[in-house]
């Protein structure tokens, strides 16, 4: 008789047959999964997916730990790893640092099947160390992709899978989920709905509960297309490996909340926004309106472990609010929703009642970002919470080369070494697309066993980037991360350009919480541009960093001038005067045409993106285009509000940016016409001014580079810094226009009888310099040790001395120094030193050993 294989004791051993084979089917390696074959394919071109092996096994993960392996199969490199994600971060490693390719903001695609891709030479595994990659800030959504069309988000999401991001924040279709929660669910119309939310490039603000409706009313159109988008990207990203951060419900209502029955908190203001209303988290209303809340969100963007909320952000009121029972209330309205869900919550401008409070919410429910950790931390405040590490490298989008590079390499471990809470890495900048060197060197760090050294990081990075070795770039890049990567202040960003500030003859800040004091020696920069154009390289990357440096090197110089023009003006000295102020004008026209050559530095590359919106949408119209461009893409960098929040809230130019268009269209036009009404402000308004300017349709911009970056560089190079380089030292640089004491440690010998030619000096052909010879040594120049170009002859009867020298462009330029005046010896001489005893001491004579030396120039 035969059993039955459902007969109780062999369904037990089916069962488990079944199990086990179920185990091995889920730990099975899926080899060149779909996948990473297609994200190869975007980021290097159709076919390069057939050039590597890339394999998806968790098996190699033996803690539990991500871990990617570089090694080769069949001649190919071959990038292992135990999930998705592993596998991109591998690759990117692998670009960066075997093929030296380095694929960035600047360069988000390129052709590699032009590229030499060599398969490791030996097998190279990395192990994360960092649970949470974090990335993002409610106000990137704002300050850099509020323009953005489905194109240019998936080549950022492709990016995120390089960098090994894991946790992405994600907030576009929050419109969509307010807009149906309001309208479907508590009694809006469509017209009250968008008086509460808020326009395209404001609504990183809107959602962090500091203002209602401003940039809007957004057409139906908006809401179609925000769905679409939102549900692309949350795919996409879930498809790569990451886990999105999806916004959560900390009590955020419209200030008009009254009129639908409910009681709400008024939360006060906001730089003279009214802030939306706050349902206290300890009502009834709270709980119904987040359950409502939670339903949408998951209809729109489904589910996630992680939820983003800041309740009382910057300054709100919670007066007759308990907070800490807030607190428990808020987390239990997450985990109603979601039980496996975790608080993300960011440390920024807390009150006291909020750093005391997290300790109402569960241990492992709450995640903390250090939003701030370049400048500071605060890991021993949050109650043994989970907590981030995070850079904040841009406020508002401003432009500036700036970063804390060597810092957060090495500080990221030693913070790791003390707070046991620390479990990831973040990036939680304002803005993006500017300083990529902060970010590739960031998100390597969790696969890093200890700190690299940073000075033969940076040497490596200068390779990958431009795809070739070259001693010039190193150079410049060590010069620049000593420099403007070297910020060691709590400085909100890049120091701010003076060229784009309120006209003025002293500006001691361009936005309201900015500065425009200098932090390091700017010489280094001139010096890191000069290399840069000496190394002559190609390429996206090259051009960027061509531009971005140069660009830095003449921002930092306008920074000296103005005093300079301010001096000139106040001292009466008319000539001067105009001379420094039309190079001043003249400066702005040259950095625009310079920016000009990198689209990325192009006003026209923002507004022809947030133009694009309204073309991904059937039936819309120039007015749509018209929208997006002037109410959101132009007045966010210009004005950023209405009149009252722009000057008493103190918003105005808080998002300024030095790009190509705008510095010749909005700030050229301001300095113009401060300097045309007599160096003054009197009399003009420039809120309209400013606001007239960002709401004009009748300029357009487009986003197409003209020119060569290179040549443009060494022409403003040339024209605006003089080169000094004495016999075997390294090139120094001084500011044309202005006068400047040469480093004091340099005085070049000439010899009497002999003409002097200032040969140091990298003077413009064409030039004829006034130049003066302090020749009998007196410390004062007369009319006949003044002269009249170059070169000067040098009386046998000068002083012997080290002697004071100047030369007088002729346009403000002044370089004072000193020159040493000697004999010239032509008869040899001997020298002798006789035997020296005890008594007397001894004698040497450097560079010999012997008692007499003959030289003829001794």
């Amino acid at each position: 008789m035969i059993t039955s294989l459902f007969a109780p004791r062999w369904r037990t051993v089916w069962l488990c047959l079944l199990l086990l084979v179920g185990q091995c089917v889920a730990k099975a390696a899926t080899t060149n999964p779909e996948a990473i074959s297609q994200l190869l394919n975007r980021i290097g071109g159709d076919g390069t997916a057939d050039r590597f092996v890339t394999v998806v096994d968790a098996s190699l993960s033996t803690d539990g730990n991500d871990v990617f392996v570089l090694t080769s199969h069949d001649g190919k490199p071959c990038i292992k790893g135990n999930t998705t994600l592993s596998v991109a971060t591998g690759i990117n490693w692998y670009l960066n640092h075997v093929a030296h390719v380095n694929l960035t903001w600047n360069n988000l695609t390129t052709n590699l099947a032009a590229v030499s891709l060599p398969a490791p030479a030996q097998e190279e595994r990395h192990n994360c160390h960092a649970d949470y990659r974090y990335y993002l800030n409610y106000c990137t959504f704002s300050y850099s992709m509020s323009t953005w069309t489905w194109e240019r988000w998936q080549q950022e999401i492709d990016w995120m899978a390089l960098h090994g991001i894991n946790m992405p924040l994600q907030i576009v279709g929050l419109d969509v989920v307010w807009y149906k929660l309001l309208t479907q669910d508590l009694g809006y119309t469509e017209a009250e709905a968008n008086n509460f939310i808020a326009g395209p490039c404001f609504q990183a603000w809107w959602g962090m509960n500091n203002l209602e409706g401003w940039g809007g009313p957004n057409p139906a159109w908006w809401y179609t297309r925000q769905e679409q988008l939102c549900k692309k990207i949350l795919e996409r990203q879930r498809e790569l490996g990451m886990e999105p951060v999806l916004p959560g419900y900390s009590g955020m209502v419209p200030s008009d909340i009254t009129s639908k029955g409910y009681t709400a908190n008024n939360q006060g203001n906001w730089c003279s926004f009214v802030r939306p209303y706050i349902l206290d988290p300890n009502s009834q209303a709270f709980t119904d309106i987040s359950a409502k809340y939670y339903a949408r969100l998951a209809e729109v963007m489904g589910t996630s472990t992680y939820y983003s909320m800041d309740p009382f952000h910057e300054g709100a009121n919670t007066e007759g609010i308990d907070v800490p029972s807030a607190y428990q209330k808020i987390a239990k309205a997450m985990l109603d929703a979601n039980s496996e869900g975790k608080w993300v919550i960011q440390f920024w401008q807390w009150s006291g009642a909020q750093y005391n409070v997290l300790s109402q919410v569960e241990q492992g429910k709450l995640i903390v970002l250090d939003l701030f950790s370049d400048a500071h931390t605060h890991f021993g405040s949050y109650k043994g919470h989970d907590a981030v590490y995070c850079m904040l490298a841009n406020f508002g989008g401003r432009t500036g080369l700036f970063g804390r590079l060597e810092k957060v390499m090495t500080d990221f471990y030693k913070q790791k070494a003390n707070h046991s809470n620390i479990k990831g890495i973040g990036a939680t900048p304002e803005a993006i697309e500017q300083v990529p060197v902060l970010y590739d060197a960031l998100f390597e760090l969790p696969w890093r066993e200890t700190a690299p050294n940073v000075t033969d990081w940076v040497n490596e990075y200068a390779t990958s980037r431009y795809g070739t070795a070259s001693d010039q770039a190193a150079e410049a890049w060590q010069l620049i991360k000593g420099s403007a990567l070297k910020c060691e202040t709590g400085l909100q960003g890049p120091h701010e350009a003076v060229l784009c500030a309120r006209p003025a003859l002293s500006v001691g800040s361009v936005s309201t919480w900015g500065g425009t004091g200098i932090f390091y020696n700017a010489s280094d920069i001139v010096r890191a541009a000069h290399l840069l154009l000496e190394a002559g390289l190609s390429g996206k990357n090259y051009s960027y960093d061509l531009t971005d440096v140069t660009r830095q090197a003449l921002t930092d110089y306008a920074y000296y001038l103005l005093p300079a023009i301010k001096s000139a003006k106040e001292s009466g000295n008319t000539v001067l005067y105009e001379s420094l102020r039309d190079k001043y004008l003249q400066l702005i026209l040259d950095l625009d045409n310079l920016l000009c050559t990198n689209e990325n530095f192009m006003l026209g590359r923002w507004t022809q993106m947030a133009r694009g919106i309204a073309d991904e949408v059937t039936g819309t119209t120039d007015s749509d285009r018209d929208w997006l461009e002037l109410n959101n893409a132009r007045t966010l960098i210009t004005t950023w509000g209405p009149q009252t929040s722009s000057e008493s809230g103190g918003l105005r130019d808080y998002s300024y940016r030095e790009w190509g268009g705008m510095l010749k269209d909005f700030y050229y036009a301001r300095w113009k016409k401060f300097f045309d009404n007599g160096a003054s402000s009197s009399g003009i308004t420039w809120f309209t001014n400013d606001w007239n300017w960002a709401h004009d349709g009748s300029l357009s911009y487009d986003n197409t580079p003209t020119g060569s970056t290179a040549e443009i560089a060494a022409q403003l190079l040339a024209a605006y810094f003089v080169k000094l380089t004495p016999s075997g030292a390294e090139p120094t640089y001084y500011y044309r226009g202005m006068a400047q004491t040469v480093d004091q440690d340099y005085a070049p010998m000439v010899y009497a009888g002999k003409n002097y030619t200032a040969a140091d000096f990298n003077l413009s052909a064409g030039l004829t310099p006034t130049v003066c010879i302090d020749l009998n040594g007196d410390g004062n120049y007369t009319a006949d040790e003044t002269f009249s170009g170059l070169p000067v002859a040098i009386p046998t009867s000068a002083a012997k001395l080290k002697v004071k020298a100047q030369i007088d462009l002729g346009d403000g330029t002044v370089l004072n120094y000193h020159i040493a005046i000697a004999d010239e010896i032509t008869t040899p001489r001997t020298v002798s030193v006789g035997s020296a005893n005890a008594e007397h001491g001894s004698a040497a004579i450097e560079g010999t050993s012997e008692t007499s030396v003959t030289n003829t120039d001794f």
